[in-house]
């Protein structure tokens, strides 16, 4: 008789060893700029800030200085105003600083550059870059310039700025000034270091106002352009 076989049993499996978990990875923590990278911050900061405030200084520094202020002599009448001690007419490079016996400069050292001297006749507003070393050169060519005070940052009203910027493009037509692609050789800047609130500049000649009056100003410019100025025909 056939012995039967038994069954066979499948073996058991093992559960597999259970892996090891990894540590949840920790939050990263800000890392905060060293002592070094900051103060290598606060420098570049300081020396930009330097640059920045030097250049500025530069631009809107003074470049000329007055030891008097001129006043009209007694005798001094009427719209022709007086002549003026001349001052020379040497050049002097850009961004020198000039020294003028008296302000407002009737003659002197001035700029030789362009876009430094002479300027372009035309009306320039309170904030313009308008000096005497630019000016006192457009005079030397026959220019008539017309100034204006800011005292104590009070400039003239909007209507006394409109008669004199007016003036400035309605001028005296010459053929010099034809000859430069102008219409006249008139400009009207400010200037504050003035004994009254308005002048009026021909090449060693002045007429001090105290209060704009464009007829004057039209008759004074009538007489003095070109008039007695060294190089009248130039630009």
């Amino acid at each position: 008789m056939a012995k039967r076989r038994r069954a066979s049993r499948a073996a058991s499996v093992a559960p597999a060893a259970a892996r090891p978990r990894r540590p949840a990875p920790e939050p990263q923590r800000r890392r905060l700029p060293s002592l070094r990278v900051v103060i290598i911050g606060i420098a570049v900061v300081g020396v930009t800030g330097f640059v920045a405030l030097s250049f500025f200084s530069g631009a809107t520094a003074r470049d000329y200085s007055c030891a008097e202020q001129l006043t009209a002599p007694p005798d001094a009448s009427g719209t022709d105003g007086f002549a003026t001690e001349s001052l020379g007419s040497q050049h002097v490079g850009v961004g020198t600083r000039i020294s003028y016996d008296f302000c407002p400069p009737t003659s002197g050292g001035h700029y030789n550059a362009a876009g430094a001297g002479p300027l372009r006749p035309g009306f320039y507003g309170p904030d313009a870059d308008a000096g005497p070393g630019g000016w006192v050169h457009n005079l030397e060519h026959g220019y008539v310039v017309a100034l204006y005070r800011c005292a104590g940052g009070a400039c003239p009203s909007d209507a006394e700025l409109s008669a004199l910027r007016a003036f400035a493009a309605n001028g005296p037509p010459t053929q010099s000034a034809a000859a430069c692609g102008y219409r006249s050789k008139v400009l009207v800047a400010r200037f504050d270091e003035l004994s009254s609130p308005y002048a009026l500049l021909a090449w060693d000649r002045a007429l001090l106002l105290d209060a704009f009056d464009e007829t004057a100003a039209r008759d004074f410019a009538s007489r003095s352009i070109e008039a007695t100025a060294p190089e009248p025909n130039a630009c």
